[in-house]
């Protein structure tokens, strides 16, 4: 059957209509629907996955982490140079304590759009050492278990303003 792309749009105005506003669980729906009908849609598997941790975290929507990570994954494979989709997964696992996975999307979307490298590495950082401080609390009032966190982060940093350790240390 071939693909109806009037079809596809009008489902896509559909759901981004319910996302913007605001029924991220109705919008949730329709985009599953949407990768269901046209399922070699990479943006309808972004806004699947996007939709999908709004609806699960604000809204109660039973949607699992699993399930969301399996709709960014697809989304890059289909889009594989959409920085965007990386970041947002990136993110994503951040929220959910998954920072190996965090850091590697990041580095990837930075690899995929380099003019936007230092956005991507300083939201990591930040990101990062926030959930870590937050994830952890009291433990990270210790210097020494917060070291490698602040570490992590401020590489990352370095790296967002192009500077070495050297560089930073004589700057500051």
């Amino acid at each position: 059957m071939p693909i109806n792309m009037a079809d596809k749009e009008k489902q896509l105005g559909d759901a981004m209509r319910s996302m913007e506003e605001g029924d991220f669980k109705k919008a949730y729906s329709k985009f599953k629907k949407l990768t269901e009908d046209f399922p070699d849609s990479a943006e309808a598997w972004f806004f699947r996955a996007d939709t999908g941790l709004l609806a699960s975290g604000m809204f109660g929507a039973k949607v699992s982490d699993d399930e969301i990570t399996s709709s960014f994954r697809k989304a890059m494979e289909l889009d594989p140079e959409n920085s965007e989709y990386y970041a947002s997964y990136g993110a994503f696992c951040i929220t959910i304590g998954k920072y190996d996975e965090a850091e590697g999307a990041y580095n990837e979307a930075a690899e995929v759009d380099e003019t936007e490298s230092s956005r991507f590495y300083s939201e990591f950082a930040i990101s990062y050492y926030a959930n870590a401080l937050a994830r952890y609390g009291e433990i990270m009032d210790d210097p020494k278990a917060r070291a490698p966190y602040a570490k992590k982060a401020l590489q990352y940093m370095l790296k967002a303003l192009d500077l070495d350790q050297a560089e930073a240390k004589g700057l500051l």
